[in-house]
């Protein structure tokens, strides 16, 4: 509590801010990032809200999403930097070259396996997003909470959370959501903007992608494979494959669902969910990623048929025991 305590002091004392979040960024990066930068605005401070690269559907639809920039003036300046829903630097991309040494840095985060890259570092595992910590740190600071701030930070709740269905749903996580809603957020409309409005060539791809199911060590693992080729094939962008990791962990009987992306001729990424007790984080870990105990990730720099091989190695070892 300390630690929040003295980053809401920090928010309240300091004028220009730079507000950033993970590249690839999902709902809790961002709607952390524009609700915290609109409550700042509204309380008379300068604020800039950078990401690697612009915002695309649905994420461009959340309030607010225009004021977010792809570059910063080389001689603009900043009293602090906050990063949002980041566990270590490198997954700011290109944006972490805006950290300047002298810059002092608040670090907000869920994710169990972050670094503590930051001056103060407000870590809590055991929240259900990193909205629901930036709700906290805007109360603490006394910032203003309106409709568009309460609807951000909803959405980014509501995206961590899968609309309020994955373990870490939590009665604090529904207090948080409940207490937003008081303050303006819709939640109709928030789902069917963020969760529920779907491209075409989206659906075109989850057709493709639901094909390449395959089960694996007697069905406890199931792996959804998505290629270059398909992502062609369907019209579709990288971002539209969000949430298809789902699919295979909904299969019945399985623990471990899988989703491999290829993002490259020799390179390919991971994302891991866990329907019980494997804990993805550890998993993701054994190969330079990390993540959540029920959803993680991390990047395989090799073909994706090497990629799964290597994979599904260390998995079915960890998920046997014989590592932990």
């Amino acid at each position: 509590m300390m630690c929040l305590h003295r980053i809401a002091a920090v928010l309240t004392d300091e004028h220009r801010f730079l507000l950033m979040t993970h590249k690839d960024p999902d709902a809790d990066g961002i709607g952390s990032m524009l609700a915290l930068g609109k409550s700042l605005s509204d309380a008379g401070k300068e604020t800039t809200l950078l990401s690697q690269e612009p915002l695309r559907p649905p994420l461009n639809l959340l309030k607010g999403a225009g004021q977010v920039v792809t570059r910063v003036d080389a001689d603009q300046v900043f009293d602090v930097a906050v990063v949002l829903d980041c566990a270590e630097k490198e997954r700011l991309g290109y944006a972490a070259d805006q950290l300047r040494d002298q810059l002092p840095l608040i670090n907000i985060d869920h994710h169990e396996t972050n670094d503590r890259f930051g001056t103060l570092n407000l870590i809590e595992p055991e929240s259900s997003s990193t909205g629901e910590l930036v709700f906290g740190v805007i109360q603490a600071a006394g910032l203003p909470i309106g409709p568009d701030v309460a609807g951000n930070l909803y959405a980014a709740i509501q995206g961590d959370t899968g609309s309020f269905r994955y373990a870490n749903t939590t009665a604090r996580a529904l207090r948080a959501a409940a207490d937003l809603v008081d303050r303006g957020a819709d939640p109709w409309g928030i789902s069917r903007k963020v969760m529920d409005s779907h491209s075409l060539p989206r659906l075109r791809l989850l057709k493709m992608a639901l094909d390449t199911i395959q089960l694996h060590h007697k069905g406890r693992v199931a792996i959804m494979t998505l290629t270059r080729k398909m992502l062609e094939e369907a019209g579709a962008h990288e971002a539209d494959s969000d949430q298809f990791v789902d699919y295979p962990r909904f299969v019945r009987g399985v623990e471990l669902g899988v989703l491999i992306r290829e993002i490259g001729a020799d390179a390919c990424k991971f994302s891991l969910r866990s329907n019980t007790w494997v804990n993805a984080a550890r998993l993701a870990s054994r190969f330079g990623g990390g993540g959540h105990e029920r959803a993680a990730g991390f990047t395989y720099h090799g073909p994706v048929t090497v990629a799964e091989n290597a994979f599904l190695k260390e998995a079915e070892r960890f998920l046997d025991g014989i590592c932990d």
